[in-house]
């Protein structure tokens, strides 16, 4: 490789969602009967034994259940959930196995509007018992916004990180355009809190790893570039989920994009979001003038490569009193190589140059720290 808020209605909207999963109608297979071959005898033996075939199981259909059922099912289901909610409003109801039991229970999202300030709740109903969910507690000072500030419904029940028990991640919105994820998990006598993310930039699930566990990534805005977005990437490991790798991006996926180098650290990001784009012409442009190469031999450098990544920049003063400045990163380049996706992590480092138009990249080092092979999954860039 080369060198490498605004604040929703106040209204509040009632979503019923009710899933309910029904098997077809199983078919009873006829009860198989006794088989005995006829010997085939060579010389004289004594009969061979007649083996027996075991009637298969009979599946028993499943009953259906009629509007009428499903209605009184979902009346008293709000019936008891409104009780449970005290004071709070119900926004959203959803009717889904939480628990891995192979029964659903109800799952509602609740509000309240007070003089301490708009908060989403949310909490489980099954047979008798409530469980309330508990948010994150507000940092000192801090207003409690429960699961955010706006009446939504941007919750899901799935399992997330493929270990056979169903996760419920609810979204939630707050002011300065922060978004809000909270992940539960059925423990056997309550929900755990799995884990709390937050993002002005947002947060979502995501795979580009190739591991039936989705990351999540927490995304903030960089103040100095708003064209930028740094994303912290938690990757499900020992039954939770930490941080593993960070990268950057762009905010609006606008093309062509406009490439900040008003410092150094910014030039190395836009250079390798350049090659990511096959924006091999911006990238180049990138390159300080007198240390770029012929143009061709170093566009065919990068023929295979299908997507880079960078994160871990920082910028290192050369001396106290010298203007250029070295930038070290971390980049991860995918390259087919023969069909196969073979991935190389680097640690990188660039010296750069201040120019009139502004800092350009003037040469690197790069050490190979580890080389891997993974299935192809397209990034969400």
């Amino acid at each position: 490789m080369q060198g490498i808020g605004r604040r929703r209605p106040s209204w509040i909207l009632l979503w019923l969602t009710v899933v309910i999963a029904l098997p077809l109608a199983g078919c009873a297979p006829a009860s198989l009967l006794s088989v005995t071959p006829t010997p085939l005898l060579l010389s004289p033996a004594p009969p061979l034994p007649s083996p027996t075939l075991k009637p298969s199981p009979t599946t028993t259909p499943w009953p259906t259940i009629s509007p009428a059922e499903l209605e009184a099912t979902t009346v008293t289901g709000i019936g008891a959930l409104e009780i449970a909610a005290g004071p709070d409003r119900l926004i959203c109801l959803i009717y889904e196995d939480t628990t891995a039991d192979g029964q659903p229970e109800w799952l509602a999202l609740t509000y309240r509007e007070d003089i301490s300030g708009p908060r989403l709740g949310a909490l489980v109903f099954d047979g008798e018992s409530s469980y309330p969910l508990i948010p994150v507690p507000p940092a000192p000072g801090a207003a409690d916004i429960g699961f955010g500030q706006y009446p939504t419904c941007d919750v899901s029940v799935r399992d997330v990180n493929q270990n056979g028990v169903p996760e419920i991640a609810i979204f939630g919105y707050a002011e300065e355009n922060r978004t809000l994820l909270h992940l539960f998990t059925w423990m056997g006598t309550g929900y755990r809190r799995l884990g709390f993310f937050s993002g002005d930039a947002g947060v979502k699930f995501t795979n580009v790893d190739g591991r039936l566990e989705e990351e999540i990534w927490e995304g903030y805005r960089i103040s100095g570039a708003p064209d930028l977005v740094w994303y912290v990437v938690y990757t499900w490991e020992d039954d939770t989920y930490g941080w593993t790798s960070d990268h950057h991006a762009w905010y609006y996926a606008d093309r062509p994009q406009t490439y900040p180098t008003h410092a150094p650290e910014y030039a190395v990001i836009a250079f390798y979001l350049a090659l990511n784009d096959r924006d091999l012409p911006g990238a180049y442009q990138l390159l300080a003038a007198q240390a770029r190469p012929d143009y061709q031999p170093w566009a065919v450098g990068y023929a295979t490569t299908i997507r880079i990544s960078v994160g871990g920049v920082q910028t290192r003063p050369m001396t106290s009193d010298e203007t250029p400045a070295r930038v070290v990163a971390m980049v991860t380049a995918w390259d087919n190589e023969g069909g196969v996706i073979v991935a190389r992590l680097w640690s990188v480092e660039w010296n750069t140059t201040p120019t009139a138009e502004g800092w350009r990249l003037m040469g690197s080092t790069a050490e190979l720290l580890e080389t891997w092979t993974v299935p192809y999954r397209p990034g969400p860039e």
